[in-house]
């Protein structure tokens, strides 16, 4: 229900800024178990052509379910997928989210393609 809410103003956003690579945020298996579906997916894939390129590792307890100390403690929870080799280093990449609290989840999926040798690498998260 959210992505229809939202679709009209993150469509006319997305034709206004151009990116050569678009992923986003996965859940993590036991997030995505629990609920049925990829929130960060379901927001954005009927407006971008979503690429997998990023897995979360399961953590003790959801990003929600922390507060900011806690968030900020979070050690790395991505792993690359071996599809992000096959992406020229020049291209410009987009990584979605659906919600920005602390930064900590964009700096880590940031810092992934950063240490793969990306340097044109922007973000987009639906609120803050």
């Amino acid at each position: 229900m959210l992505a229809k809410l939202f679709y009209q103003d993150i469509k006319s956003w997305s034709l206004k800024n151009q990116f050569d690579v678009i992923t986003y945020i996965p859940a993590s298996r036991g997030h995505f178990q629990q609920r049925g579906f990829d929130p960060v997916y379901e927001l954005y894939a009927d407006i971008f052509d979503l690429k997998k390129l990023l897995v979360k590792v399961d953590a003790d307890k959801p990003q929600a379910q922390k507060n900011r100390l806690e968030r900020m403690r979070t050690p790395q929870t991505f792993l690359d997928l071996p599809e992000i080799n096959l992406i020229p280093r020049n291209q410009r990449i987009l990584i979605l989210d659906d919600i920005y609290t602390t930064g900590r989840t964009l700096m880590y999926a940031h810092d992934i393609f950063s240490e793969q040798g990306f340097q044109n690498i922007s973000t987009f998260s639906l609120s803050r």
